[in-house]
Formats: structure tokens, sequence, C-alpha cells
């Protein structure tokens, strides 16, 4: 696999999958298919957007993100990838099939593996060498010429920081959010929120940088960890407000009424 800073524009594909309103018009939206959820933002997210989902240890973050890739190809053949800096495909696709959404005689969403890519880079001294922030835009473009691809999941930008130093991490945030949009993916970037902070992202710029924003939450009760959803922003959008409970059942996850 060759690495390198390069970016290159591409065709924006439209797709409509939403009911038209008076304040919607024009607006294509990429659903994501957790029940009850959509009707509350419009339809879903606005085909081109980048959104974080981000949360704390243990909200289902990976999960839900993966589950919008899985039904966007299932339910409407919408291509998709997924990239994991940390967790490899076998043990994504093993997961994922535990939870209800089994990846046989599925072409789609594609997993890539850079998993691997640290695993071996660092084993040779050379993972700091490497130019993540470039390289991995230029794997998107790769993938997504290759195969169609219109949606991204990205897991996760704690694990893209822990092999990348930035120098300037405002500026650099920037340019890598600015090469996704020229790269013309609907993307959702899985970030870890600081224990302690009110912020979406480890170095607080994340959350002006996206589009929008998904937050999961986990909370410990006596009786299990109960999971809650609540879209802080989505540009364009007229959203409900507020923690929602997410419950997956059976390879679905659904938003209820609190």
């Amino acid at each position: 696999m060759a690495w390198s800073t390069k970016k290159t524009d591409t065709d924006k594909r439209k797709r409509t999958f939403k009911k038209k309103d008076s304040s919607d018009i024009g607006i294509k939206r990429i659903p994501t298919e957790v029940k009850g959820l959509d009707p509350k933002m419009e339809g879903g997210v606005p085909e081109g957007f980048i959104v974080l989902v981000a949360g704390n240890s243990g909200s289902m973050k990976t999960s839900l993100s993966f589950s919008i890739l899985y039904n966007a190809y299932k339910k409407h053949k919408i291509k998709g990838m997924y990239i994991s800096l940390e967790q490899g495909k076998e043990s994504i696709i093993t997961h994922i099939g535990h939870l209800g959404m089994p990846l046989k005689g599925m072409s789609n969403p594609v997993i890539i593996d850079l998993a691997k890519v640290r695993k071996d880079t660092g084993k040779a001294g050379k993972e700091e060498d490497i130019d993540w922030l470039g390289s991995i835009l230029k794997v998107i473009k790769k993938y997504k010429d290759a195969f169609g691809c219109e949606i991204l999941a990205f897991d996760s930008l704690a694990a893209l920081y822990a092999v990348n130093e930035f120098d300037t991490p405002r500026k650099d945030l920037f340019y890598f959010f600015e090469g996704l949009r020229d790269i013309g993916l609907t993307t959702f970037l899985i970030s870890e929120i600081p224990k302690g902070k009110d912020v979406y992202g480890i170095y607080g710029v994340e959350d002006f940088l996206s589009d929008g924003i998904l937050h999961l939450k986990a909370e410990e009760m006596e009786s299990g960890t109960n999971i809650y959803l609540k879209v802080v922003k989505m540009r364009q959008t007229d959203h409900k407000r507020g923690f929602m409970p997410l419950i997956f059942d059976n390879g679905r996850f659904e938003v209820l009424k609190r």
C-alpha cells in the first residue's frame, strides 16, 4: 500500500432517501435506520456531512456507527467503508456478527484494517515516520474510487491521535477535516469524550469542525448500563434536542420517547 498526502477532488453523486417538506427542499440525506431517530431529524444525516459519534467508554459508539453502514447497504444499497486503527478485521466481523449483523455473503461495508499497518510499522520502528493524516486520506480516496463507497465510519479519532503527533492540532485537524470533505463521503468519526470535560473530542476543536454530533452516553445503574443518545447539532436540520433512551435488540437500534 502506498502512502502519500495528495488529495484529489471527486464527483459527488447524489441519492435521496427522505420525505420532502418545505423546510428541507434540496437536501439529500442518509438515513441512520435507528428506529425513531430519522423522523426526529428530517429523515437522516445530510449527504456529505462529517458527523462525530462521540461518547464515553461503553456507550456503543462503534456498534452504532457500523450499524449505520450495515443498514445503508442492506436497505438502500449505499456502499460504505469502515476503517479501524485498533481492531483487526476478523475481530470486527465476529463482534458485529454477535450483535445480529452478519456479514457473511455481504460485499459491504468494506472493512479496512489499518490496525495491522500500525502493528507492522510499530515492529519495524517506523510508525512515527508515517504521515498518518495524509496517508489515511489517500486510502479513503482509493477505496471510494475502487468500490463506489459513499459512506465512511472511522474508528477512531483517539487511535489516530495516538499514532500522529500534532504540532498545531487546530490547524492540522482543520486540513484533515477539509480533506475528508474534498473526498465527498458522508463520514462518521468515532470520538472519545475526555472524562470530566464538556467537549466532544480530545483537542476540543472537533465539535467546531464537524457538521453534526451524535452524543452517546452510558450510565451505570444497579440493574445494568443504560445508553442515551442526543443529537447535539446537525447543520441544515431541524432536530430534536435532549437525551433519548437508546436500546439495541435483535440487531436493531431504537430511540425511545422520554
